[in-house]
């Protein structure tokens, strides 16, 4: 399982900051659902109750298929980044999708989304994914973020289906 990873970060007042991902756990389950919860009303999704904590609850106990960190920076949570794994015969095995990456509003605008993902993908590789992506909505303000971080825009839509319903 992926460990907690840390990487120095320059604060705008040019002190020192450590930027941090720590893996969820049990302790985390409250504070991962605010988080989300936060991200999905600003994100304008729906939170399905009858959904979304049972996924959160599988991914603070360990759930194999994916890894999920709250982001510390100075010790403190300011958000969390969700990492989900699958296999592509397309990307020669292992790929990973940044299922989901929040920062708290006070956070933002200081260059640490690009860090977590530059971390988030260090993660990725030593779990052998070979391939990594991820979806945002059309207009959303992050897209500049991504794209600076190299992800690219293909043409191709995703399409999916909820099995359960």
């Amino acid at each position: 399982m992926a460990e907690d990873l840390v990487a120095p970060s320059t604060s705008p007042a040019g002190g020192r900051e450590q930027l941090g991902l720590a893996l969820v756990g049990a302790a985390d389950l409250a504070r991962l659902e605010r988080f989300v919860r936060a991200y999905h009303v600003e994100d304008g999704h729906s939170f399905d109750e009858g959904r979304q904590p049972a996924a959160l609850a599988a991914l603070v106990a360990g759930e194999p298929l994916a890894r999920a960190w709250l982001i510390r920076l100075g010790g403190a949570p300011v958000g969390y980044v969700v990492l989900s794994l699958s296999f592509s015969i397309e990307a020669g095995g292992r790929e990973g999708c940044v299922d989901e990456l929040y920062l708290l509003p006070e956070a933002r605008n200081r260059g640490l989304g690009g860090r977590v993902l530059e971390l988030v993908e260090g993660a990725a590789r030593a779990l052998g994914v070979r391939r990594i992506f991820l979806e945002v909505e059309r207009g959303n303000r992050a897209i500049a973020l991504y794209r600076r971080a190299g992800y690219l825009d293909h043409d191709r839509f995703l399409m999916s289906k909820l099995l359960d319903r």
